[in-house]
Order: structure tokens, then sequence, then C-alpha cells
């Protein structure tokens, strides 16, 4: 095998609403030991880890082998240290879509990852053709319906980030402290630092696939950047990087 495989599997199409997909990340033996950067995002996991080893995550918490822990967002760059012949299985659910299936406030586990008592997860996760079918099963059993918050996520994804907290809460007609409580709860940060995650998500995708426009500055007003220096400076937070280290083009900035 390669040195890392990110295997996605898609959830059946009555919880695609809520999660995004499961996955198996492996290492092989030749892997360096190394730190990884994990980018800011604003949805949650569930995961064991499969390996023999602990993971030390970016809070200096240990993922134990054969225990399950549950990650909320993260407003800021996170990061772990990856290591050989190591192997993760999880799921990755979309921003309040955690909240669905478990009964929690989000904000008290953004930005770190803990332990989570969940011992029949454990038992049906594995590395083997049925982990996508018993994974389905195992989540039709616990939704819930969908929370409050749902329509404030759709209307931020739909603005793909351009819109303010102001305008978000008017078109949701609730107040601003009602929609910060829903997405204290449901999502895990501010409707503010969800637009800014959402839109700082496009950009660095755009310049992972070497966005076409000719200058940075040109791609960060692209995506709702006022300057250039607003458009790095949120990079540099949400990913640990210089825009011009993720841009292929760094000779046209």
């Amino acid at each position: 095998m390669s040195c890392v495989s990110f295997i996605k599997y898609a959830p059946h199409e009555s919880l695609t609403r809520f999660i995004d997909f499961y996955y198996v990340l492996k290492t092989g033996p030749e892997l360096i030991s190394k730190t990884v950067p994990l980018f800011a995002h604003a949805g949650s996991d569930v995961l064991v880890n499969w390996s023999n080893l602990p993971l030390n995550f970016s809070n200096n918490s240990l993922l134990i082998p054969g225990k399950v822990y549950m990650g909320g967002a993260s407003t800021s760059v996170l990061f772990v240290d990856a290591f050989p012949n190591s192997t993760f299985v999880g799921v990755r659910f979309k921003p309040g879509g955690l909240s669905v299936f478990y009964s929690m406030k989000m904000v008290e586990i953004s930005n770190q990852m803990i332990e989570f008592q969940d011992h029949h997860f454990c038992g049906i996760v594995g590395t083997d053709e049925g982990l996508t079918q018993r994974l389905d099963k195992f989540y039709q059993a616990k939704c819930t319906p969908a929370t409050n918050a749902a329509s404030a996520i759709d209307a931020v994804l739909q603005y793909k980030g351009n819109i303010s907290v102001d305008t978000l809460a008017y078109e949701c007609n609730v107040s601003q402290r009602s929609l910060e409580r829903m997405f204290e709860v449901n999502v895990g940060v501010s409707p503010k630092e969800f637009i800014n995650i959402v839109r700082f998500q496009r950009a660095v995708n755009a310049l992972q696939k070497g966005s076409p426009s000719g200058r940075l500055q040109e791609i960060a007003f692209e995506y709702g950047y006022y300057d250039l220096a607003h458009f790095a400076n949120d990079i540099k937070k949400h990913s640990g990087l210089t825009p011009s280290k993720i841009w292929p083009n760094t000779s046209r900035q």
C-alpha cells in the first residue's frame, strides 16, 4: 500500500443530510512519523483507533487503541502525530449532523477530541466489506428529527459563506441571540465562525486545485475577502499555512 490510504464510503441516502462519509484511514510501514495539520472544519467525527499505538492529538490528549472518540468542529488548525502501521475507522458528520444522533451540546467538544462511551459503535466498526451496511443500520436506528439549526446551516452553505450574521438571522426569522444558541448547541461554533469556516473551505479548495485566477489577490476577492491581508490571515489561522504554500501557482503571486 502507499504511505497513506484514506478510503471514504457513502452512507445510505436516508442519512446523507447528516453524514458526510464513513472512512478508513491507514498508514503503511514506510511512513515516517510526522506532525500533520488538520484544517479547520465545521463538521464532527466519531472514530476508533484501530491501531496498536496511541495517537497524540493537538491538545496533548491521547487516542487510545480500541476506544471510541468524538471530535467537534474546529475554528483553527489542529495537529496530530501520524505514525506508521496505523488504522482509524470513523464517521464524518456534516455541520449540525452529529446532534441528530447524539444528545449533547456541540460547543462542549469544539476544538477537541474526547473519549466517548459507545460500546455498540466500537463493536460494529472494522475494515471489512460489511462496515458501511452496519453503520447505516446503526445510524438509521438512532436518527431523530432534524434540528432547528438546519435551515440556518443550509442558508450559509447556499450563500457559500458570503452572508452576514444579521442577514442570516433575518432570513431565518430569529434573533441573533437565538441564532447564537442554535449554532452553539447543534454545530459547536458561533454563526460568524461557521460562516468564516465555510468561506475558508471554498477558498482553500480553490488554492489546492490551482485556481486559474492570475493572482492570489484575485482569488481572495473571488471568495469574499476584502483584501489580501485578511485572506492570508484567515488561511493561516485555519490551515497553519500561507496561501502561497497551498497554491501551486507560487510564481504568480
